[in-house]
């Protein structure tokens, strides 16, 4: 909805294909009404820093290993 003015002045001639409308704004930046370039430009309040995982750490990731199927008679016949 942002960009709807600016789809018909930059890149009317694109409409219907809405991938090359895309492009056709993402090339045009510069020329995009404030509320259309916030859609592409997504403004970043502060720089995030991203802590290195340490290891113990109760936030890190772990691996999930699933659960082990059940084994029965007939897995041990090739044996």
């Amino acid at each position: 909805m942002a960009c709807t003015p600016d789809v018909f002045r930059l890149c009317g001639a694109l409409i219907p294909d809405a991938g090359r409308i895309t492009e056709c704004l993402r090339q045009n930046t510069p020329q995009l009404s404030p509320p259309c370039r916030a859609v592409f430009e997504p403004v970043v309040s502060e720089p995030q820093r991203i802590a290195p995982r340490a290891r113990g750490n109760a936030n890190a990731q772990r691996y999930y290993q699933p659960p082990r199927r059940p084994r029965y008679d007939d897995d041990y016949d090739d044996q």
